[in-house]
């Protein structure tokens, strides 16, 4: 027989994800009432402040990122889809069972429109429309940083439905 010992660090203190979703959720649609119109403001403002997150990236989207870095964008658009399916839920931890496909991709390459489903910031209204805009600005701002390029993040649309399965929101991503 062995002995073992747990050991909690009393640093960190990890919190149930549904308990911090709920506290994110009362932040935003304070945000939205309080602060209507205001969602280009908190996209602009989450991107100056992305490097005070704490992310990790696995080596492999680390070597997607420098592919972009060194690649011109008429290559990039193949690959564009599967990079950004794997880089998005390294970010957006509320989210990673939510379905990602592409709309679209312009024809010079510099512009591709994402299809999001299965969200729980749009299950029955729009109080938590403004997580969209914090994700614009972690995503321009992560992937400025890693890339030295110009990206540019929009809302597109978006839909609410009965439900998360039945509503989706559109982003695209513009790289120049």
């Amino acid at each position: 027989m062995g002995a073992y010992s747990l050991y909690f660090s009393s640093e960190e203190n990890y919190l149930p994800n549904s308990l911090v979703l709920s506290y994110y959720k009362i932040l935003l649609k304070g945000l939205k009432k309080n602060f209507p119109e205001k969602g280009e403001f908190f996209k602009e403002l989450i991107k100056e402040n992305v490097q005070d997150i704490k992310f990790t990236f696995s080596p492999k989207i680390y070597k997607q990122l420098k592919y972009i870095k060194s690649h011109p964008i008429s290559q990039l658009t193949k690959i564009h889809l599967e990079i950004f399916k794997e880089f998005y839920p390294t970010y957006d931890i509320f989210q990673p069972d939510v379905d990602i496909s592409i709309l679209k991709i312009d024809p010079k390459g510099k512009k591709a429109t994402y299809r999001f489903r299965n969200s729980v910031f749009l299950e029955e209204n729009d109080n938590y429309i403004y997580h969209l805009h914090f994700i614009c600005g972690l995503t321009e701002g992560i992937l400025e940083k890693e890339t030295n390029r110009k990206i540019e993040c929009k809302i597109e649309n978006y839909h609410i439905g009965g439900d998360k399965k039945d509503s989706y929101f559109d982003l695209s991503i513009i790289i120049d």
